[in-house]
């Protein structure tokens, strides 16, 4: 996959519509989990949902142990040798198949000393049989090499769908929690499924397990697969002590919130998908490369403040027309959350470039100090402030962790300055708008309007929004529906 100049264009194009496809697949699905979510939150109450949340909480902290982070190093791989495909994913599906049977069993017997006995260990074996089948999603990987967005963009609707039809049924009947984690399995498993049949037309029938290739595929994914685990650590693992040191009641006013954050998290990996093996068959050309990573930033900095400045502004709004008058605390904890978008936007860059650049060895040190941080914080926030503490311990965390942490490292201080030159002036904006609109009014409508306006002026303003970019739109839009 080689990119020849007179090809960039094309190219620039082709990925423009695979970021066009998924994020319109995406935005389907969006609409179609937050109102799951919404219902969920709703029919549960705020303590069945934070026996709800802290069983998944408590399962992502076993997540990197099902495939120890292999999949960004097969888009690496297959890029460069997409002939190898078949036999690369066969080779990686076997090793996924041990590892999450291993994972399963791990995650049941630590449970008891994570506080999950009697129902609550059940409904947790019950969640945790998703691991089996991860396997079955990996082939989906071709979609991502092969710029086929579109089928990993439908089927994630037909998940969402499926989700969500469940939780109507379930709502209606007034099912217990039980049936609940056995609807997210079913969905979960419908996915899965159609992740496989769809993935097989673009791979040879022939195949086999690549022995000496496996060995060098799990020695480049073990730092990606530490890294996963602290990742999970500083991002789950606020939720397991919540459980543990307060109590779910207070958990589930946490998980509103985070459920409300979290919605918009799918927004960088559908950014970045159609780029990570763009520069992974790039990173060769220095100037070429540091153009896409000068764009993504910058891309990534305007839409993560954007959702920041909306949903901050907005906050206690949104939670009381989401989820109604119970789950009102909920509101400051998701102003507080929602700013850590910025650095999980930011990461996300920074991960897929150390990938491309074949430096996934630097990927623990962010995690591992913002793991430190997360749980020494919540340690001295959660039993002063509740859940509040844990809000400010997740923003703290995750903005030391990845804006900082690497600029100490001179093989990528270049790269996270030319990052911080968009996202210290961007999130500033952002900043100022918001602050702008909580003097102007205490209406909540008005505010969020005033920040928006005065966020969305500044940004043409200032240069960070760029009539090039306007260009690509449109040529996106021109091409979409001319192949429509």
């Amino acid at each position: 996959m080689e990119i020849h100049p007179a090809k960039a264009p094309r190219l620039r194009t082709r990925v423009l519509q695979n970021t066009a496809a998924l994020l319109g697949g995406r935005g389907i699905s969006i609409v179609l989990s937050a109102g799951a979510s919404v219902l969920l939150t709703r029919y549960l109450g705020s303590e069945r949902l934070g026996q709800f949340g802290a069983i998944y909480a408590y399962l992502g902290l076993f997540t990197w142990l099902t495939t120890l982070g292999i999949e960004p190093v097969l888009v690496r791989e297959i890029s460069k040798e997409r002939e190898s495909a078949s036999n690369l994913l066969h080779t990686a599906i076997i090793l996924a198949s041990f590892l999450c049977v291993g994972a399963l069993l791990a995650t049941i017997l630590i449970a008891p000393w994570a506080g999950f006995n009697g129902h609550l260990r059940t409904l947790l074996i019950l969640a945790a049989l998703e691991f089996v089948l991860i396997p079955f999603r990996l082939p989906g990987i071709i979609f991502q090499v092969d710029l086929r967005q579109w089928y990993a963009a439908t089927i994630n609707v037909v998940r969402q769908g499926v989700w969500f039809g469940v939780v109507i049924i379930l709502w209606l009947l007034g099912a217990s929690l039980f049936y609940v984690v056995l609807g997210r399995l079913l969905a979960t498993a419908v996915e899965s499924a159609l992740t496989w049949a769809y993935s097989r037309q673009f791979l040879s029938a022939g195949k086999k397990f690549l022995r000496e290739r496996s060995g060098k595929i799990l020695l480049h994914s073990i730092p990606i697969a530490f890294t996963t685990l602290l990742s999970m650590v500083y991002l789950r693992i606020d939720q397991v002590m919540l459980h543990k040191m307060a109590s779910d009641f207070v958990l589930g006013q946490y998980v509103a919130a985070v459920r409300v954050s979290e919605l918009f998290e799918f927004l960088p990996a559908a950014l970045i998908v159609s780029m990570a093996p763009v520069l992974s068959v790039s990173v060769d050309e220095p100037l070429r490369f540091q153009d896409y990573t000068g764009k993504l930033f910058r891309y990534f900095m305007i839409a993560a403040s954007a959702i920041c400045v909306f949903m901050s502004a907005g906050a206690g709004l949104i939670v009381r027309v989401l989820y109604g008058k119970q789950f009102l605390p909920a509101g400051p904890l998701l102003a507080v959350l929602i700013w850590s978008e910025v650095a999980v936007f930011f990461a996300t860059v920074v991960y897929n470039v150390l990938i491309a650049k074949n430096q996934q060895w630097l990927l623990p040190i962010p995690t591992l100090v913002g793991a430190a941080v997360n749980v020494a914080l919540n340690l001295v926030l959660i039993p002063r402030y509740g859940a509040a503490g844990a809000a400010w311990a997740t923003l703290v965390s995750y903005t030391v962790a990845w804006t900082g942490v690497l600029f100490f490292f001179k093989e990528t201080r270049s790269f996270i300055w030319q990052g911080m030159r968009f996202a210290l002036p961007i999130t500033g904006l952002a900043l100022f708008a918001v602050a702008c609109a909580f003097f102007v009014s205490t209406h909540d409508i008005i505010r969020i309007l005033t920040a928006s306006i005065i966020f969305g002026l500044s940004l043409p303003l200032f240069g960070f929004i760029k009539r090039s970019d306007m260009t690509d739109a449109l040529a996106v839009i021109r091409s979409s529906l001319g192949n429509s």
